[in-house]
């Protein structure tokens, strides 16, 4: 009949101590050849046992417990002649915690906002590019802070130049109180848009592109589960946008950032709430008799009208407020088809310029100079901003009363 069967040993990653690794190597050697070799009675000093089906290997017992070796728990291999093999052990799933993947998520999302538009242009000084057609640009950018990189990280205009779109955008000032790593929400909403126009293909339609913001501005929101930004709209960052497609010849205006096409308006019109609110505004420093310096330490015409200018955001993007008093702005809420404000021209202009509303009086002339030298005269004349009424004028610390972008485009001849 030859020697019993052996009784079936389970092999793991790695034998335990105990197991004479010689004497097994070669009775597998001498099975695959269909012959066998003498049974040990025992292991050297494992205590292990080969020849009595009836007792289980220590190693297999310890892993029947559970022991720290059922981790690393491998396909079954058994001895020949062998019964029914002994089951792998099977790790339980591990539950997911969906509180850490979402923290994780919103984490990501937080991570991509925050490191998102490269910002290369040049601040408080005239800077000048060719487009490959040889059509020529020329930018100003400046916070209302004055020069120097801690304004320059503060500054919530923006704009954007290749040879297929020009753009200009203006972050809206802060009415909440809150910040977002250290953001206020109007710049977030400038590198939301630059972040958009940077990584934009060619031709893009318009619909696309205040869909591709959108999408931008509801990962911002997800990352920020906090706010519920569709019933509190004063919280939402807020921005005007304004962009020329050099493809289709299209001008396409959100907000009050204005352009002048070949010394024609365009978009220049104050929305109404900025005209009540303005003329408010001017009415309480009248009749409290305010100086210029004593507007400039502390506004209380400005801290009249605080409480509205909060309330007007509930006129923003909502097609169910009086019609008098709705707005539109970009802030990641739907903004009606029929609402964008759209010009197509039929050829090429020779000159755009496009700006935002720190320049409010268009300039004699289509250079970054003249839009200064304007701009310096006006502040000299009407620091304040009494004289033509706004919500606000140069306030403590600030040498003009908003953030500025001016983008000249002229056309190769």
């Amino acid at each position: 009949m030859g020697d019993p069967l052996p009784t079936r040993v389970k092999i793991t990653e790695r034998p335990p101590s105990g197991i004479n690794t010689e004497v097994a190597a070669k009775r597998d050697k001498h099975w695959v050849r269909g012959k066998s070799l003498p049974t040990p009675t025992t292991a050297s000093s494992g205590g292990l046992c080969l020849r009595h089906k009836r007792r289980k290997p220590r190693f297999a017992r310890a892993v029947d417990k559970g022991s720290r070796y059922q981790h690393s728990a491998q396909p079954e291999r058994s001895l020949p002649g062998a019964g029914t093999p002994h089951p792998a052990p099977i790790l339980p799933p591990k539950k997911e915690n969906t509180m850490q993947k979402a923290l994780l998520a919103a984490a990501i999302a937080a991570i991509s906002l925050t490191a998102q538009a490269k910002d290369d242009l040049q601040y408080s000084k005239e800077t000048a590019a060719t487009l490959k057609d040889g059509s020529k640009i020329a930018y100003f950018l400046e916070s209302k802070k004055g020069a120097g990189e801690k304004n320059n990280a503060v500054c919530e205009d923006g704009l954007f130049y290749n040879d297929h779109y020009l753009a200009v955008f203006d972050g809206a000032t802060d009415k909440s109180g809150k910040t977002y790593d250290g953001k206020k929400g109007g710049r977030v909403s400038r590198d939301i848009i630059q972040d958009i126009f940077q990584n934009l293909p060619p031709n893009t339609d318009k619909e696309e592109i205040l869909k591709r913001i959108n999408d931008k501005y509801q990962d911002f929101y997800t990352a920020n589960k906090d706010i519920d930004f569709a019933k509190e709209p004063v919280n939402r960052p807020t921005a005007t946008l304004i962009w020329y497609n050099l493809d289709k010849n299209e001008l396409v205006a959100i907000g009050d950032s204005k352009a002048r096409i070949d010394g024609k308006a365009y978009n220049d019109e104050e929305k109404l709430v900025d005209t009540l609110n303005s003329a408010l505004r001017v009415k309480v420093i009248d009749e409290l008799k305010l100086s210029d310096e004593q507007i400039r330490e502390n506004d209380l015409g400005r801290y009249y009208i605080l409480p509205l200018l909060q309330r007007q955001a509930e006129f923003q993007n909502n097609p169910e407020a009086p019609a008098a008093f709705q707005f539109w702005a970009i802030d990641g809420f739907p903004i009606p088809h029929d609402k964008l404000r759209v010009w197509q021209f039929d050829k090429a202009p020779e000159v755009i310029e496009l700006s935002s509303d720190g320049y409010e009086i268009y300039p004699p002339e289509a250079s970054v100079a003249s839009y200064e030298k304007t701009l310096r005269e006006q502040l000299a004349a009407d620091p304040m901003r009494i004289k033509h009424p706004s919500t606000k004028g140069i306030s403590k610390d600030n040498y003009s009363f908003d953030d500025r972008a001016v983008l000249i485009y002229q056309r190769k001849k």
